[in-house]
Formats: structure tokens, C-alpha cells, sequence
């Protein structure tokens, strides 16, 4: 039992020892650097491939000094074994705290490593100087002596940079994630393997920054693309998901044609993948192509009939094609689903109110008494009809201005009939005034 003891106690120490010493470990791992770099150019020993193998090492030992042993979610408590106590801990306004060390910043978040951030490192972009060294260094062995030693070296690196990818992309590094995608890519084909995912990754990251700053739309677009022509496929929920990437790339620097071709194609294949149902929609209705928005409409409610949104914009695209009474249904089904949503309500009453200019205009058309009152009378109706909606949308949005200007609108024109309006119009005349 004591020698299990000392032996947990020797392990402890050597980590904080190796560790503390870090500082000094890519001061050496530098200077070897520098020596290798004049191996490099000397006549005989940059033929040796001895050289190239210690440089990959080296480069390999630049990246890995630091994040050796990290991982994501790695609880404070290992953190603290390894790194002991941190210089500084930060936190954050998101409830993460990150504890600052000489060579390396480490995030975490409900006491589980998020990300890190390498603030001190021995080489610059050490995994793809240790890549390159390593297939210089294959060139070297045609009898293939170091073969297996090469190929190991090669697959933890590329295994590494899957790591690195998915720190950069949460850090937001998207540029950084990106090109990192790029070299998992160049690594992997150079090893003769076509790595699908890392052409969608690579997309996504440009995607991701482009939504930020439009920088990086057509590269998102290429990898996007190249993923699929490569046999890209993707599972679960996610099936679907580059059609609609490609769609909002593709709007984005302004290619409708083929954003519309990826938003078809995706939905012929994927119908389950409701965004690109929503990404057509949207499409026509951008167009005022109703009846193509409406075709799509009607599928997207007939999967999601308590969608009070799908069912407003149903109403909309119905009203617009001349369909009154189909508007008025749709916006009724809406507001049942959600009673507190401000824009059917609103929708509605323009509607009635809409009604009531037809049947006004209609009256004034008539040369016969009995149809003008009779048309007067539907006018009035229906502007009637547009008061309790109005009220409604008034209630949930009272500063509103086209709201109050409706409703005084509407009492006003009511007030003679209905005796009991004439208050009300006072009142929304005294609020308008104040509004304005």
C-alpha cells in the first residue's frame, strides 16, 4: 500500500515539475528548432533523413508542449493537478472563468474545460512545419525504413487538428478554424484519404465568419459544394443542412438563380428539412410569386398546423391573391393558436376594414337608392368587423401609430350608427396627438 502511495504521490509531483516547466521547455524546444533549421541547409545532413524525422519531432513538440494534456470538458479539478494554481482567473459575463498561465489561457464553464488559447508558443504553425517534415522525410526512405514511424506521426497530427478546428471555431477564431479545416484537408489527401466532413467544416467556418463581415461567402460556397461532389452525406436531423447553407451563401453575394436550384434541390431530397420548406417561401414571397409561395405554404401547415407564424403568412399570401374569406380563416386559425400574436390581429382588421372601401366605392357607383343603402350598409359592416381586431392589435402594441390612426379611422366613421364609439374616438384622437 505504501508503494501505491508514493507511487500516486511521484506521478503528482512530476506533473506540477513538468509542467512548471514549461518555460523553459520551449526556450530548448527554440533553439533545437534553430539548430535543425541550419541542419536544413547543410549539403549532407539535409539529405539525411534522420534530420527531417527530429524535425518533425521538434515542430510536433512546439504544438503539443502546451495542450498535451487537455481535452474538452476536462474538469478544473485535473486542471489544477496539472497547471497548479492559475496567475490570474477571469470571469466572464457568460458564468465562465478563465485561468490565465504564462503560456496559456484555459475557459471554463460550469467547471469543465470549454476552449483554451495558446498565448506563448515555441514555433508558428508548428502541426503543418511537422507535416511537412515528415513527408520530406519519406522522400528520404525509399526503401520505406521509417514508414511506420512517418505514418503514426502523420495520423496523430491530422487527428490533432481536428482538436485545434473545434477549439478555434468556439473561441470564434473562424479564419483560424477555417484554415485549419484547410490543412486537415491537404494532410489527409496527401495520405491518400478524402476527408468529406472537413470540406463541409471547412464551409461552415467560412459561412460562419461570412455572416458576420460578408468576407469569406464564396469560400463557404466552394467547400459546400466540394463536399457534396465528393459524396458528402449527411445523418440525423442535420439531413439537409448544406442545402440550406448553400441557399443563404448563394443569396448572400447575390445568385439568386442558384440559390433558388439549392433550395429546390435540397427540398426534392430532403423534404423533411423544414428550414429549406421555409427558404422557398420566403424565395416567392421576396417575388410576390404567391400562388408558388402559397404551394409551399399549404405543405409547411399541413406539418406544423399550431404555427401561428405559418398560418399568418398564409392569411397574407391568401389575401393578396384575392382570397377574403381563406385570409380571414387563416388569420382566425393563427390568433387561436396564439392569442398574443400582434400581426393577425392587425392583418384581420385591414382586411374588414379593406371591405368596407370596396363596398364604399360600390355605393357610390349605384344610381339606385335601395343599392347604395344596401352597399352603405355592407360597408359599414364590415367596418365593424375591423374594430374588435384593431382593439386587439392596439392592446398588444398601444404605441402603434398606424394602429391608433385605424382605429380613430374607424370610430369616427361609426360613431353616428354606433353612439357609443364617439368616446372612443375622442380618446384615440387625444392619444394620437400625444403619439405624434
Amino acid at each position: 500500500m505504501r508503494r501505491i502511495v508514493f507511487f500516486i504521490v511521484a506521478i503528482f509531483f512530476f506533473c506540477l515539475s513538468s509542467f512548471a516547466q514549461n518555460d523553459n521547455k520551449i526556450r530548448q524546444l527554440r533553439d533545437n528548432i534553430a539548430k535543425n533549421d541550419v541542419a536544413t541547409q547543410h549539403p549532407k545532413k539535409s539529405t539525411n533523413v534522420k534530420t527531417w524525422l527530429d524535425r518533425g519531432k521538434l515542430f510536433y513538440d512546439a504544438y503539443s508542449v502546451n495542450v498535451e494534456y487537455l481535452r474538452f470538458n476536462l474538469p478544473v479539478s485535473e486542471a489544477r493537478l496539472f497547471f497548479r494554481e492559475p496567475r490570474q482567473i477571469i470571469s466572464g459575463d457568460d458564468g465562465s472563468e478563465t485561468f490565465v498561465y504564462s503560456n496559456i489561457k484555459l475557459i471554463f464553464e460550469n467547471d469543465a474545460l470549454r476552449n483554451w488559447e495558446v498565448t506563448n508558443s515555441a514555433a508558428d504553425n508548428p502541426l503543418a512545419e511537422s507535416f511537412s517534415a515528415y513527408q520530406k522525410a519519406r522522400t528520404l526512405d525509399p526503401k520505406g525504413k521509417n514508414e511506420r514511424r512517418i505514418d503514426d506521426a502523420i495520423r496523430v497530427i491530422i487527428n490533432d487538428l481536428e482538436t485545434k478546428f473545434f477549439n478555434e471555431f468556439y473561441l470564434e477564431k473562424y479564419l483560424d478554424a477555417y484554415n485549419t479545416a484547410i490543412q486537415r484537408i491537404e494532410f489527409s489527401q496527401a495520405s491518400g484519404v478524402t476527408d468529406t466532413i472537413y470540406h463541409f467544416l471547412a464551409g461552415f467556418a467560412a459561412f460562419t465568419k461570412s455572416s458576420n463581415d460578408d468576407s469569406m461567402w464564396q469560400q463557404a460556397i466552394d467547400k459546400f459544394e466540394a463536399a457534396l461532389n465528393i459524396g458528402y452525406r449527411e445523418t440525423g436531423d442535420r439531413r439537409g443542412e448544406i442545402y440550406n447553407l448553400l441557399y443563404t451563401a448563394y443569396k448572400s453575394i447575390g445568385n439568386d438563380e442558384k440559390a433558388l436550384y439549392y433550395a429546390k434541390t435540397g427540398f426534392e431530397r430532403h423534404p423533411e428539412y423544414t428550414q429549406l420548406m421555409y427558404d422557398l417561401i420566403n424565395y416567392f414571397l421576396e417575388r410576390n410569386d404567391n400562388t408558388l409561395a402559397l404551394e409551399y405554404l399549404e405543405q409547411a401547415v399541413a406539418r406544423d398546423p399550431n404555427n401561428a407564424i405559418l398560418l399568418f403568412a398564409k392569411g397574407k399570401v391568401l389575401d393578396e391573391l384575392g382570397e377574403t374569406e381563406k385570409s380571414i380563416g387563416a388569420y382566425e386559425s393563427s390568433i387561436k393558436v396564439d392569442p398574443t400574436y400582434f400581426d393577425p390581429y392587425y392583418n384581420l382588421a385591414v382586411v374588414h376594414f379593406n371591405q368596407g372601401v370596396r363596398y364604399d366605392e360600390l355605393a357610390n357607383e349605384q344610381r339606385i337608392q335601395a343599392e347604395y343603402d344596401r352597399y352603405k350598409n355592407l360597408s359599414d359592416e364590415a367596418f365593424y368587423k375591423a374594430i374588435a381586431p384593431m382593439e386587439k392589435a392596439y392592446e398588444l402594441r398601444p404605441s402603434e401609430i398606424s394602429t391608433v390612426e385605424t382605429l380613430r379611422t374607424l370610430y369616427f366613421r361609426l360613431r353616428v350608427k354606433y353612439p357609443e364609439l364617439e368616446a372612443k374616438y375622442d380618446n384615440m384622437r387625444r392619444i394620437l396627438e400625444e403619439l405624434q
